[in-house]
C-alpha cells in the first residue's frame, strides 16, 4: 500500500465532488485505515533497529547498484525501509567515516511537483530541529537530479517493540514518555507540528534513549499572514489509529500543536493498556467516524491496575475538544512528572481537599516545617504588635492582625492550584489579600508591620524578587507617614529609615538589581556620615556591600580601596572594626584579589582571616559572607589543586551539619556545588553528578531557572557531561547556561565568558571547529578586556584557541597566538 494511491483518490474525490462529512470518500477512508494497522510497520526515517537490514531488492534478488541511489560522497550499504514518499538507506559518509541514514524519494515519485515540494519541506523543517531526542539533519542536496537528505543513523527498535521486549514497568513507560513529549515540545517551539506521531516514528536505542524521527508529514504552524502549505483542503494526513478527531474529520484548519498532544495520548494509552483507545470494529467508515466524534474506551476498564489519577491524565490528553486537552506537549510532560512525584495533577480536580491530600502524602515532613515557619512568623508579629499597640490600647487592631495571619495566610491553601503548597505559596496568597486592601480601613502601622515581616521572611527564604514589593511599600509608608514597623519588642529608633532601606537594598542586590542596590547603600552611607552615626554596626556592613558591588562589576581598584580603608585601625574615628566585621572585610579583600588573578595575595588574606576567627572565637555561622575555608576551596579550584579543594568542601559540609543542621540551606548548597566541581575535575563523575542534581533541584525551586547561581550549576553540569563524553546533553546544558547568563548578566560578564569558553571546548572536542572558533575568540577578547592578558582565565582561553587551530590543521594561526601567549 503506498501513499500515492491515497493522493490519487483525493484528487478524484475533488473532481467528482463526492465527499463525506469528513472530507473523504469511503475508498479513501479504507486506505487510510490500513496505514499503521500492520503490527510490524515498515521502518521509518533513521529507524535502523533491525539486526539484519535488507540487502535485497523487492523481488528477493541481490541488491544492485542500479536499484540503490548513487549519491556522491556516500557508499550505500543496505536498504532499511520505506518512509512516507521516500526510501531509507544505510550509508557510509565518506568524509567522516560514520554510518548515516540517507533518504531519497522513491523512484518516479519526484516527478510529482507535490511530492517534490513535500520532500523539500521535510528537509527544511528537519534542519530547524536541534534537540538531543530528535535525529539531526546532517546533509541534503540534489545529485544528478536525485533529491536526498542525510540524518543520524539511530540504532534501535520502535517504541512498541521496545516496551514489549523489555517488559517495561508503568513507571519506566511514563519516564520514556516524558522525554518523548519534551522532544515534541521542542518541535512545537520551532513552529513545527509532526501530525504523524506513532510508535514506529519513535526509536529507542539499546541504552534506553528515545528518538523522534520522520517529519515527512510535518507542517509549519501558520501565522495569519502566511499562505497555507501544500496540503489539499480536506486531505487527511497521518496514521488513523493515532489520529486526533480534527484530523479524522478532515478539518485541516483546526490542526495545531494539540493535535500532536492527542497522538501522544493515544501512544501512552496503548502502552499502558495494550489496546488503542478507539473501537476498531465494524466498517472502516465507522471507525474513522468514531475517532472524529471522540468515542473512546475507559483506560481502567481495560487495565484495572491503573489508578484514577493516571486515567484522568489520559482522558484529558484524549479529549475530543482541543481546548480541553493539555495546551502543549510540555504541559503533558509536566503532568506525567507530577504523577511520578506524587504532586497534584494539572488535570486533577481543582479542590482544596484533593491538593492538600496529595501534598500531605508527598511531603509529610515539609507540612510540619511549613507550619513551624508560619507559627514563628505569627508569633513574631503578635509580640511586636503588642509592644507597638500597647500604649494605644488597640486590642481590636491586634485581633485584626491575628485574623489576617490565621485566616488569610494559613487558610490560603484553597487558592493554590496546579502544584505543591509551599511556604511561599501561602505567603503569595496572603500578599494578594494585602494588595487588595486588607488593611485599608486600619492605620498604616498595621500594613507596615505585616509587610516588613513578610518581606524579610521572603528575602531570607531566597525569593528576593517577591520581597521587593513589600519592602518598597514599607519604605513608601515611612516616607509618606513617618510610620515604621516595630522589632525586637520595641519601636525602631532613629535608625529605622536606614534599616528599612538596607533590607530593600539587599533584596535588590540578591535579585540582580545591582545599580538600585548600590544607590541605596550609598545614600545610607551619606546619611550616617552627615549624622556622625558611623559607630553603629550598620555602617561597616553597608560599606562592605558597596565594595562587594564594585567587585561584581569588575571595579577592583575601588573595591580594594574601600576594604583597605575599613581595615585601617583608625577607621570609625579610631574605633576600628570588631573581629567579625574584620573577618568579613578580609574575606572581601581576598575575593577581590582572587578575581584579579592575584592568587598568592588572595590565599594569604584568607589564611589571615582564618587566624583572626580562631583568635577571637568568631563562629562561621555568625558571618554574613562565606567563611574563609569555603573561599579557599574556590581559590584552589582555580589553581587546579582539586584534592585540597575537595578536603575543604567536605570539611565545610561537616561543619554545616554540626553547627547549624537544617539552617542556611543555600550556604550548604553552595558548598555542595563547589565539591561537585572539584570531583568533576578529579574524574569522580558519579558523586559529582549526584551532588549537582541535588543542587540544581534546590536552586531551581528556591531561586528559579535564570538565577545566576542556578546557571552556575547548569554550566557545571554541562562541563560534567562534556567530561563524560555525553556531548548532546553537554551542548544543551552549556547552551542553556550561556543563553541565561547573557540575558541575566550581560555578554561581557566573567561568568558569560566562562560559558563561551566551556561550550567552545566542547565543540573542539567534537571536531566542530567552525563553531568553536568564534566562541573562543569572544571569550578571549572579553577576558583580555576584563581581566588583562596575565590573568589565568585569559591564558586558559588563549591556550584553548591554540589547541583548536592545531587540531584544525591551521598551524599558522596557532603559531601567531603562541607568540602572544609567550609575550604575556
Amino acid at each position: 500500500m503506498n501513499n500515492n494511491s491515497i493522493e490519487d483518490d483525493t484528487l478524484m474525490s475533488k473532481s467528482s465532488d463526492k465527499k463525506t462529512t469528513f472530507g473523504l470518500n469511503e475508498a479513501q477512508i479504507g486506505r487510510l485505515l490500513q496505514l499503521g494497522s500492520d503490527p510490524a510497520p515498515a521502518l521509518t526515517d533513521n529507524q535502523a533497529g533491525s539486526k539484519t537490514p535488507s540487502s535485497t531488492s523487492k523481488n528477493g534478488s541481490p541488491l544492485t547498484s542500479a536499484e540503490s541511489p548513487q549519491i556522491e560522497g556516500y557508499d550505500i550499504l543496505a536498504k532499511l525501509g520505506e518512509a512516507g514518499q521516500g526510501q531509507v538507506w544505510r550509508a557510509l559518509q565518506l568524509s567522516t567515516g560514520r554510518e548515516v541514514a540517507l533518504k531519497v524519494p522513491r523512484i518516479g515519485s519526484i516527478i510529482s511537483d507535490r511530492i517534490r515540494m513535500r520532500f523539500e519541506r521535510e528537509v527544511e523543517l528537519a534542519a530547524r530541529l536541534k534537540h538531543p531526542r530528535i535525529a539531526r539533519l546532517l546533509d541534503s542536496g540534489i545529485h544528478q537530479g536525485q533529491y536526498y537528505y542525510v540524518m543520524d543513523l539511530i540504532e534501535g527498535t520502535n517504541l512498541n517493540q521496545y516496551v514489549q521486549n523489555k517488559n517495561l514497568s508503568q513507571t519506566a513507560i511514563l519516564k520514556l514518555m516524558v522525554e518523548i513529549c519534551q522532544a515534541v515540545q521542542h518541535a512545537h517551539q520551532k513552529g513545527i507540528i509532526h501530525r504523524d506521531l506513532k510508535p514506529s516514528n519513535i526509536i529507542v536505542t539499546a541504552d534506553e534513549v528515545p528518538y523522534l524521527v520522520d517529519f515527512g508529514l510535518a507542517k509549519e504552524i501558520l501565522h495569519e499572514d502566511q499562505a497555507p502549505d501544500v496540503s489539499l483542503d480536506g486531505e487527511t494526513l497521518g496514521t488513523p489509529a493515532y489520529m486526533s478527531p480534527e484530523q479524522a474529520a478532515g478539518h485541516v484548519e483546526q490542526v495545531d500543536t494539540r493535535t500532536d498532544v492527542y497522538s501522544l495520548g493515544v501512544i501512552l494509552f496503548h502502552l499502558l493498556t495494550g489496546q488503542l483507545p478507539h473501537d476498531l470494529s465494524g466498517s472502516r467508515y465507522d471507525v474513522l467516524k468514531r475517532i472524529a466524534e471522540g468515542e473512546k474506551k475507559r483506560p481502567r476498564r481495560i487495565n484495572s491496575r491503573l489508578d484514577k489519577d493516571l486515567e484522568v491524565l489520559l482522558l484529558k490528553t484524549l479529549d475530543r475538544e482541543p481546548d480541553r486537552r493539555y495546551a502543549s506537549a510540555g504541559g503533558l510532560a509536566q503532568d506525567i512528572e507530577n504523577y511520578l512525584t506524587g504532586a497534584p495533577l494539572i488535570a486533577g480536580p481543582p479542590t482544596t481537599r484533593y491538593r492538600l491530600k496529595k501534598f500531605i502524602r508527598r511531603h509529610t515532613s515539609l507540612v510540619a516545617a511549613v507550619m513551624s515557619v508560619l507559627i514563628v512568623l505569627i508569633a513574631g508579629i503578635i509580640v511586636s504588635s503588642i509592644f507597638a499597640l500597647r500604649e494605644h490600647h488597640q486590642a481590636q487592631r491586634l485581633i485584626t492582625l491575628v485574623d489576617f495571619l490565621t485566616v488569610d495566610v494559613l487558610g490560603s491553601a484553597r487558592q493554590i492550584k496546579g502544584r505543591d503548597a509551599t511556604v511561599i505559596d501561602l505567603i503569595d496568597a496572603a500578599t494578594e489579600k494585602l494588595d487588595a486592601g486588607a488593611f485599608e480601613d486600619q492605620p498604616l502601622t498595621a500594613e507596615s508591620l505585616i509587610r516588613f515581616r513578610l518581606g524579610n521572611l521572603i528575602k531570607d527564604l531566597g525569593y528576593p524578587n517577591k520581597a521587593i514589593p513589600h519592602l518598597e511599600r514599607v519604605a513608601e509608608i515611612y516616607l509618606e507617614q513617618g510610620i515604621t514597623p516595630p522589632t525586637k519588642g520595641r519601636l525602631y529608633s532613629g535608625e529605622s529609615p536606614d534599616l528599612i532601606m538596607n533590607y530593600l537594598a539587599l533584596a535588590y542586590l540578591r535579585s540582580g538589581e545591582i545599580r538600585k542596590a548600590e544607590s541605596i547603600f550609598q545614600t545610607i552611607i551619606e546619611n550616617k556620615e552627615k549624622r556622625n552615626a558611623i559607630y553603629t554596626d550598620l555602617y561597616p556592613w553597608v560599606k562592605s556591600k558597596v565594595a562587594e558591588i564594585c567587585r561584581m562589576q569588575a571595579r577592583y581598584d575601588q573595591s580594594e580601596r574601600i576594604l583597605l580603608e575599613m581595615m585601617d585601625p583608625q577607621f570609625r574615628n579610631g574605633q576600628g572594626l570588631p573581629p567579625r566585621h574584620m573577618v568579613e572585610c578580609m574575606c572581601g579583600l581576598a575575593e577581590t584579589y582572587r578575581a584579579q588573578g592575584r592568587y598568592d595575595e588572595s590565599e594569604k588574606m584568607y589564611l589571615e582571616a582564618q587566624d583572626v576567627m580562631e583568635r577571637h572565637d568568631v563562629k562561621a555561622k555568625d558571618l554574613h559572607v562565606s567563611p574563609p575555608s569555603m573561599c579557599l576551596a574556590r581559590l584552589y579550584l582555580e589553581l587546579g589543586r582539586y584534592q585540597k579543594a575537595e578536603e575543604l568542601c567536605r570539611g565545610e559540609i561537616e561543619r554545616f551539619s554540626r553547627e547549624s543542621p537544617g539552617q542556611n540551606r543555600m550556604g550548604m548548597i553552595a558548598v555542595m556545588n563547589g565539591l561537585a566541581v572539584a570531583l568533576t575535575r578529579k574524574g569522580d563523575f558519579d558523586e559529582a553528578e549526584r551532588l549537582l542534581a541535588e543542587v540544581w533541584k534546590v536552586r531551581r525551586e528556591i531561586q528559579g531557572d535564570n538565577h545566576p547561581d542556578t546557571l552556575t550549576t547548569i554550566n557545571a553540569f554541562g562541563v560534567l557531561r562534556r567530561e563524560q563524553q555525553r556531548y548532546d546533553e553537554a551542548e544543551s546544558l552549556l547552551r542553556q547556561a550561556l543563553d541565561g547568563r547573557q540575558l541575566k548578566l550581560g555578554d561581557d560578564h566573567a561568568e558569560t565568558l566562562e560559558s563561551k569558553n566551556d561550550l567552545a571546548v566542547l565543540y573542539r572536542e567534537q571536531g566542530d571547529y567552525a563553531k568553536a572558533e568564534p566562541l573562543l575568540l569572544e571569550a578571549l577578547r572579553g577576558r583580555r578586556l576584563k581581566l588583562g592578558d596575565a590573568h589565568p582565565h585569559t591564558k586558559e582561553s588563549l591556550e584553548n584557541l591554540i589547541d583548536l587551530y592545531q587540531a584544525w590543521g591551521k598551524p599558522e594561526q596557532a603559531e601567531q597566538w603562541k607568540v602572544k601567549l609567550s609575550g604575556s
